[in-house]
């Protein structure tokens, strides 16, 4: 199976683990597969799987018409990007013409998954290094992050283990609904066995085992907006 580079808690390339990556693996396992790991730049992940070079994919998005035959497996987990900002601050966010005059600073390629929050004329930088988003924050650099929550809860509590110290106050701003993703496999019979092994996974108390270890509770979070309410 083909993943996109270290993305933790997600997928962890220097070990083999983290959350998503863990269940992938204890799913098949359930249902007699071994899965391989290979890794590459996220953008290239269905590249490579359309060349026909690797029998299933993680994170794959097509842009265009499909050049093959794919079967979904069922979602691992979901996830959900938010915007970050000190307490303190008491920034308010209730629509995309408030973040203009803030400097933001977001994940790689976050304008094209929100072009409307994220137009060209507005204060953003990306960053592919995602803890410093946590750094840049707490030190006041930036005014807002853009960063999936359990990506940055993550890189929160490897900045608090670094500083030997607590945390500022965070608020978090949610503007849009989680979204998912689907593991692909060039094989019916695989993508099913998939689908038994993660309910089998589920079922057993297994799967809430390896979430619950692997995702942290949020970190600093002092107070929550949703604006999808």
């Amino acid at each position: 199976m083909i993943f996109g580079k270290s993305l933790a808690p997600y997928i962890i390339e220097e070990d083999n683990s983290g959350v998503e990556l863990s269940i992938i693996k204890e799913a098949l396992a359930l249902e007699g597969h071994e899965l391989v790991p290979v890794y590459t730049q996220l953008d290239r992940v269905a590249f490579i799987f359309d060349q026909g070079k690797v029998d299933a994919a993680h994170r794959y998005v097509k842009k265009g018409k499909q050049k093959s035959s794919i079967f979904y497996g069922n979602v691992t987990l979901e996830y959900h990007d938010v915007f970050f900002t000190l307490h303190k601050r008491n920034i308010a966010i209730q629509s995309p013409s408030d973040l203009k005059g803030y400097t933001l600073l977001s994940f790689q390629g976050a304008k094209n998954h929100y072009p409307r929050w994220l137009p060209e004329d507005y204060k953003h930088s990306q960053t592919s290094s995602q803890i410093n988003q946590v750094k840049l924050l707490q030190l006041g650099l930036v005014d807002i992050v853009l960063s999936d929550k359990n990506i940055f809860n993550h890189n929160s509590e490897l900045y608090k283990l670094s500083l030997d110290s607590v945390l500022k106050g965070m608020r978090m701003h949610i503007f849009t609904a989680p979204y998912k993703y689907n593991p692909i496999f060039k094989s019916r019979a695989i993508a099913q066995a998939f689908n038994t092994g993660l309910e089998k996974l589920k079922k057993s108390g297994r799967y809430a085992e390896i979430t619950s270890v692997m995702i942290q509770a949020d970190i600093a979070i002092i107070s929550k907006v949703d604006l999808t309410l």
